[in-house]
């Protein structure tokens, strides 16, 4: 079951991924950590993260990498972006919860109950779609991967928000003829099956399926 995001989420998702964007409280460098157990447990792990607030924590709930790629949408250098991938993406990750924490209204936040609705397949990958539930009924929902636990699919969940920021920076990397541009572009193509999967959903409206499309079309040109 998928719903669409709505256009103050939309929004939220394009801005919360920046370097310059909020910052987690957390001193000194984020370590890496394990996912959750099930795709339900890293969502209530990563909604009790963000009410606490502990961002360190919600950095290890999103599919690495996903926040370093994202902050392409923010006007991230390419070198930000492959120091984050290569020397880790935790700090990148946190800031993404920052952000959202900041504008996401209850989305995530406290009394929510989660459920798994399934899943579905893209590109080889197996994707769990998980369900939020306010208490008011309302209703939101996350796509989760088991990459080295459960964790957050940033792309799959969020890509809506964030495909048309990224054709621009993705469109410089095809001629930009440096190592870091080549591991940023593979690193990229590797999210082909999240987009697919945020753009084939019946709750995507067609404008945002487009751009979702578009970045594909841009990130596959090579190789």
């Amino acid at each position: 079951m998928w719903r669409r995001p709505e256009s103050w989420l939309i929004a939220l998702a394009v801005l919360l991924a920046g370097c310059s964007g909020p910052t987690s409280d957390q001193e000194g460098p984020i370590s890496p950590g394990p996912g959750a157990e099930t795709a339900v447990g890293a969502v209530d792990e990563l909604i009790a993260a963000i009410n606490e607030p502990d961002f360190a924590t919600a950095s290890r709930m999103a599919v690495p990498g996903h926040a370093a790629l994202a902050a392409l949408a923010e006007g991230a250098s390419f070198a930000e972006v492959a120091e984050a991938l290569t020397e880790g993406n935790e700090e990148a990750a946190a800031n993404f919860w920052a952000g959202f924490a900041q504008g996401a209204g209850d989305f995530l936040t406290e009394n929510l109950t989660a459920t798994d609705e399934g899943t579905m397949s893209e590109g080889g990958l197996e994707f769990h779609v998980v369900e939020v539930q306010r208490a008011d009924g309302g209703t939101r929902t996350l796509l989760v991967r088991d990459e080295g636990g459960f964790r957050v699919d940033l792309f799959a969940s969020f890509g809506a928000g964030l495909a048309d920021k990224m054709i621009a920076p993705a469109e410089r990397l095809l001629s930009t003829q440096t190592e870091e541009a080549r591991m940023i572009l593979a690193e990229l193509q590797e999210i082909v099956p999240s987009l697919l999967v945020a753009a084939s959903h019946p709750g995507t409206t067609a404008s945002a399926s487009q751009q979702l499309l578009a970045l594909i079309e841009v990130i596959t040109r090579v190789g």
